[in-house]
């Protein structure tokens, strides 16, 4: 974050000594100064990128573009308009500062004016938006992990009962009767209550990704693990869907065994069985999936290929993002499309990435990256 004294000011003045003068009273103070002569020249930095203030100070009698017309276009920028703006003027009459702050002007200098009043005006108006902005921050994080919280308990915890007593039921069911019929009804509703609760689990993952509540986790309990390690663990998680849909899997390492990561273990684990699951689901049984690991430069590379239908073109740029699923109006997928966001997000907030290639009839490759710890 930028400090007050740090920060950027454009100063618009169409007066040469104010333009030199100026500018080195706030440089001795470690401020960064960027000036022009009238408003219309101001708002030509900020359109082209050249300046992005964090506050401004500008003249208000100035030719082709005067301080007013200048506030007035600055303020219809979405990212400006909460920045502090002080007029600097000749006009002191109590009608001009009037309507200065009648237009939300922040403050209002009176040239002549000293050093120590400038400096007093740009620290008070700088200081006052690092507050707000600290505040607003702290409110966010509080209500980020208060969502965290209430997604966690309301969605987890009655699942996690409806879970538990149903799987009761069926064993006191199955103790005294075997009809076909309630063994059907039994398997729907426990199909019923494990994409309910997979869901469940989804949505607290990705909010708690996105709300950096992952990232204060990792920074707080991340541990070296081996990458082997992860990736067989969650092989070890889809063994029972590949015997299923009799698939196999083949592991191939281009890797030292020892080769570490740093990370949240299970997070990471769950990531790369999610994109093995993917391709269980979308591969034709009987047919291969292969797992590669191996070394990219400071990064270890876990890269999963399938013999899948593979993914249309038009739907490729739409896979990472939350509820997008390729070609669903032909085929049935429960689910809501989180897997993948969540993947991509997983891999980000432990400083790697994820890839995805793919194209009809071909299958999909799925790369995950993360940083390995240096030896």
């Amino acid at each position: 974050m930028t400090t007050a004294s740090q920060a950027t000011i454009l100063l618009v003045d169409d007066d040469d000594e104010i333009r030199a003068t100026a500018p080195l009273i706030l440089t001795l103070e470690g401020y960064r100064v960027v000036t022009a002569c009238d408003g219309q020249e101001a708002l030509q930095l900020i359109t082209e990128g050249k300046c992005l203030p964090q506050l401004i100070i500008s003249d208000i009698a100035m030719p082709h573009m005067d301080g007013y017309a200048f506030f007035e276009a600055v303020r219809q920028l979405p990212h400006l308009r909460t920045v502090p703006f002080i007029f600097l003027t000749a006009f002191g009459s109590r009608q001009h500062i009037h309507l200065g702050r009648e237009l939300g002007a922040d403050d209002y200098l009176v040239k002549p004016f000293e050093p120590s009043e400038l400096l007093a005006s740009v620290r008070s108006r700088l200081g006052r938006t690092q507050e707000i902005r600290q505040q607003v921050e702290r409110e966010l994080s509080d209500v980020r992990r208060m969502l965290v919280q209430l997604l966690s308990h309301e969605l987890r915890t009655p699942l996690t009962y409806i879970t538990g007593g149903f799987e009761l039921l069926a064993e006191l069911l199955a103790q005294q009767s075997n009809q076909e019929d309630i063994s059907t009804s039994i398997d729907l509703i426990r199909s019923g209550a494990q994409r309910l609760l997979r869901l469940a689990e989804q949505v607290v993952t990705y909010t708690e990704l996105v709300s950096g509540f992952t990232k204060k986790q990792l920074d707080e309990f991340g541990e070296a693990i081996a990458l082997s390690e992860l990736v067989e663990s969650a092989i070890g998680m889809a063994y029972p869907e590949l015997r299923a849909r009799n698939i196999a899997l083949e592991l191939r390492r281009a890797i030292d065994m020892t080769a570490e990561v740093r990370g949240l273990p299970k997070l990471l684990t769950n990531a790369i069985y999610e994109v093995i699951r993917n391709a269980i689901t979308f591969s034709p049984e009987g047919s291969t999936i292969s797992v590669h690991l191996s070394h990219e430069g400071p990064f270890a590379s876990i890269r999963v290929v399938d013999q899948g239908s593979g993914i249309l073109e038009s739907d490729l740029a739409y896979v990472w993002e939350i509820m997008a699923q390729s070609d669903r109006q032909r085929r049935e997928q429960q689910g809501a499309g989180m897997g993948l966001p969540i993947v991509r997000q997983t891999m980000r907030v432990h400083g790697g990435d994820a890839e995805l290639e793919s194209s009809p009839g071909r299958g999909t490759t799925v790369t995950l990256r993360l940083p390995l710890i240096s030896s």
